[in-house]
């Protein structure tokens, strides 16, 4: 006598295989390294692409002072830009700034690094060791890091002792421009002093 068939049995299929619970543990762990890898290769690839293709533009500004000095010459514009050597000449023995000076000495008055933007007058003052007529010396200056002006002078008379370059508010309602000032001073071109000062 045959036995009844259970008709709620599944056959069994035989091209189903379970997989062992481990296997399948270690392919979703190689799964997460892999998308974590991918995002730090992303993340890698867009911070390249941000620092050199989205560099901001640094463009040099115009100073808004007139520049006068207080010495015989007027300031000559360099030929060229001068270029920082080895060793220095120590023609320039100090390098000042003030908000006046002495008319006859071209000596500094209360020298200082701090200023404000309504100050009619800053001065540069050089003071000299022995410079030759015709020795020149110029200073380049920068606002904040950025370059912004240079200017030159020449000695003309024997005996020198101070050259100073002066920018000067002319116009009623004129200011400096506010920031942090940086200015290198260099004789016959060559880097011999720095100084940085304040406007605020």
């Amino acid at each position: 006598m045959k036995e009844p068939i259970d008709q709620n049995t599944n056959p069994i299929n035989s091209n189903t295989v379970s997989q062992p619970e481990d296997q399948t543990a270690s392919s979703l762990t190689q799964n997460k390294k892999a998308l974590f890898i991918g995002g730090i290769i992303l993340v890698i690839v867009v911070i390249i692409f941000s620092s050199v293709f989205l560099k901001p533009n640094y463009k040099s500004q115009e100073s808004s002072v007139s520049q006068l000095t207080v010495t015989p010459t007027n300031i000559i514009p360099s030929a060229k830009p001068t270029l920082p050597r080895s060793k220095t000449p120590g023609i320039i023995t100090q390098v000042m700034t003030a908000k006046s000076i002495n008319p006859t000495t071209g000596e500094v008055v209360n020298p200082t690094v701090d200023f404000v933007s309504t100050d009619k007058n800053i001065f540069l003052v050089l003071s000299l060791k022995n410079p030759k007529v015709g020795s020149k010396f110029e200073y380049v200056r920068y606002l904040n890091n950025v370059y912004l002006d240079k200017g030159s002078l020449a000695v003309t008379k024997p005996s020198t002792n101070n050259l100073s370059f002066v920018w000067t508010l002319k116009k009623v309602g004129a200011t400096h421009q506010a920031g942090q000032y940086r200015i290198k001073v260099y004789s016959n071109g060559i880097f011999e002093k720095e100084i940085s000062f304040t406007v605020r």
